[in-house]
């Protein structure tokens, strides 16, 4: 396939993207004029960040510096230069403004209240997208990135970007259908070995809509507006006999996952769980989504075959 052809291709996918989000409102507030290819970008939350990123692009501030490195570390290369501008919830305004930027990328649920401060600084563009959403977080991410593309003429990028996301999505899906998850109970969970009890997440949670879209059902739906996760002790869990469950982050090495308490719950002894490597799990964008799909798609390749067949 020639090249211009696939340019061709992605352009075609990114404006399809385009068209399906066309009604729906992706920005929570931006200034009135934005640059159309800004240089010195400031990215205020994770999100802004592996958006930026995905695009090829080096923010030269970013807030939560440290532990987007630590926990995401998708684009890290591109951030060798980037300055520290403080947390997410409490960006430092004085380090913003010593930079210029020329745009200043956030989310709304964070930074809505900070937007007239924000704007004295630099043009500014709040997305919508985490809690402050009702919808598919996979698919939002997709629009995200296909938006910020377009903006910053990165078009292109943006779209085989969501491409690897798609093929991701594609490949977790053969896996969930291959180890019958389909039609039956299945859950992402945050396991706090040391208390012995179970994180669920809400659906609007990133790893949680991804992994509702294989097929499997939710034994605990959560969809409160303001509510990012439960807890269930080890009884809630042992009441799904059947349950096919994905962990976040390795621990099952912790001397929970030994204990006789453990052994005798009915998923372990299925041995229909696995571990996901990242410990990064709650909202992102189509980077996130490759590879948390990739990680989703190994673990469920490892896993023993349901009782009874599929």
């Amino acid at each position: 396939m020639s090249t211009r052809l696939v340019r061709l291709l992605l352009l075609l996918l990114w404006v399809a993207t385009g068209v399906a989000w066309a009604a729906d409102d992706l920005i929570a507030r931006q200034s009135a004029q934005l640059p159309e290819r800004p240089l010195r970008i400031v990215t205020l939350d994770d999100v802004a960040t592996e958006l930026v990123t995905s695009l090829g692009l080096a923010p030269v501030g970013v807030a939560n510096l440290a532990g987007y490195r630590r926990y995401v570390g998708l684009g890290a290369d591109l951030l060798e230069d980037s300055q520290p501008l403080g947390s997410v919830q409490q960006p430092d305004l004085e380090a913003i403004a010593r930079l210029r930027p020329d745009l200043i990328l956030g989310s709304g649920y964070l930074h809505l209240g900070l937007f007239r401060r924000l704007e004295s600084l630099g043009p500014t563009l709040l997305y919508r997208y985490g809690m402050d959403t009702d919808d598919d977080a996979v698919a939002r991410a997709s629009a995200l990135l296909s938006d910020l593309g377009r903006r910053l003429g990165r078009a292109e990028e943006a779209a085989a970007v969501n491409l690897q996301a798609d093929r991701a999505l594609a490949d977790a899906e053969a896996a969930a259908q291959a180890a019958g998850i389909v039609g039956r109970p299945f859950a992402v969970l945050f396991p706090l070995p040391q208390q012995g009890v179970f994180i669920t997440l809400n659906r609007r949670v990133l790893i949680n809509a991804l992994v509702r879209r294989l097929g499997g059902r939710d034994p605990w739906p959560l969809a409160a507006d303001r509510v990012l996760h439960r807890y269930h002790d080890v009884q809630k869990i042992a009441a799904v006999p059947d349950l096919t469950a994905l962990f976040v982050g390795e621990q099952t090495g912790h001397p929970f996952f030994h204990s006789p308490l453990w052994q005798a719950m009915p998923l372990a002894r299925s041995g229909r769980y696995a571990s996901l490597p990242s410990p990064y799990w709650t909202f992102g964008g189509p980077a996130s989504v490759t590879l948390l799909a990739h990680q989703v798609a190994t673990a469920l390749r490892g896993l023993p075959p349901p009782p009874n067949g599929h």
